[in-house]
């Protein structure tokens, strides 16, 4: 229902960490992706019956994935030191994979680095 899926994405949101850096108040420390799957499997068209009585169904498949991309930082700017510079340093690390994903697509590579991120690995049916 509608309001479930907003309930779920409100609890998505209520799990971010933001942290305050020199260059803004409420900066998030994490990308969110929220990924919805939809199957829809009416019955086939005269209810053709497969060996052994059962009916045989057709599936139709749907994904919608929303993503809330952390920012990337100038580490120096930024000043974070300790966790917010490892934090930063993945969240750096993972814009870098995707957009070498996305580059690797338009330029039609035959060899596309999903793998080089948990973040591209998660999207990588939807790129």
């Amino acid at each position: 229902s509608p309001d479930a899926l907003l309930k779920l994405f409100a609890r998505g949101r209520n799990n971010i960490v933001y942290a305050e850096t020199k260059m803004n108040k409420a900066s998030s420390r994490s990308h969110a992706v929220m990924q919805l799957k939809v199957m829809r499997r009416p019955r086939t068209a005269g209810g053709a019956q497969q060996a052994g009585g059962a009916q045989k169904f057709q599936a139709t498949l749907g994904k919608l994935s929303v993503v809330d991309l952390a920012g990337s930082e100038r580490v120096k700017k930024s000043g974070v030191t300790g966790k917010g510079l490892k934090e930063a340093a993945n969240i750096n690390g993972s814009l870098l994979a995707l957009g070498n994903v996305i580059q690797a697509l338009a330029s039609k590579k035959k060899h596309i680095p999903y793998r080089d991120s948990k973040l591209t690995r998660i999207l990588q049916d939807s790129v």
